[in-house]
């Protein structure tokens, strides 16, 4: 991919899409952001981005943190009020607080966005440590259970380079981690699935 903010950006609005035009909107952007082979809209798309990630029924990968993490599966949990924390640390509020919970994985990548842009202004250490924890402790550990998810649903090729891309986004943002570069993906995937 090209840009990591780009690719990030791309990603997040890829997550966050809520209509037909709004996906093909976003597979354009990951297309431009360096999505190979570019992914493209349909009505295919469409439905599997409903049978995966939004519903009506039961979802083939949820895209929230809480649903990896907490010991009983659940929305609204531990994991949903820490993630708000980070915001709040970074001075966000989920723009969509009343209609989605704060670890959607939209705003979860949104949040990624702000810890990058904050540390680059702020290195210190409280900063240097809440990006850590973000990166490895939180994303390290529920992204690859729901990448595993996605795989096992046979999903649509536009979800699959999304995912696939998410991963290769959070092994590169893994690498710069202290203490956390040489924990690959092999081994997050053990830990997590």
């Amino acid at each position: 991919m090209s840009h990591p903010d780009a690719a990030l950006a791309a990603l997040r609005d890829f997550f966050a899409a809520g209509s037909g035009a709004e996906l093909e909107r976003a597979c354009a952007r990951l297309a431009t952001a360096g999505c190979v082979p570019p992914p493209e809209a349909d009505e295919d798309l469409e439905y599997d981005f409903n049978r995966l990630f939004v519903g009506p029924g039961r979802l083939a990968a949820p895209p929230y943190a809480s649903v990896y993490l907490e010991t009983e599966p659940r929305l609204m949990g531990e994991t949903t009020l820490l993630v708000r924390a980070v915001y709040h640390a970074l001075g966000l509020a989920s723009p969509r607080q009343s209609a989605l919970p704060d670890d959607h994985l939209s705003l979860e990548l949104d949040a990624a966005l702000a810890l990058r842009a904050a540390a680059g202004e702020a290195d210190g250490p409280e900063m240097a440590a809440l990006r850590r924890y973000f990166l490895a402790e939180h994303l390290g550990r529920w992204l690859p259970a729901f990448a595993a998810r996605v795989r096992e649903a046979s999903p649509h090729p536009a979800v699959a380079c999304a995912v696939s891309r998410l991963l290769d986004w959070l092994d590169h943002e893994l690498s710069a981690v202290p203490e956390y570069g040489e924990y690959g993906r092999d081994e997050r995937q053990r830990r997590c699935v």
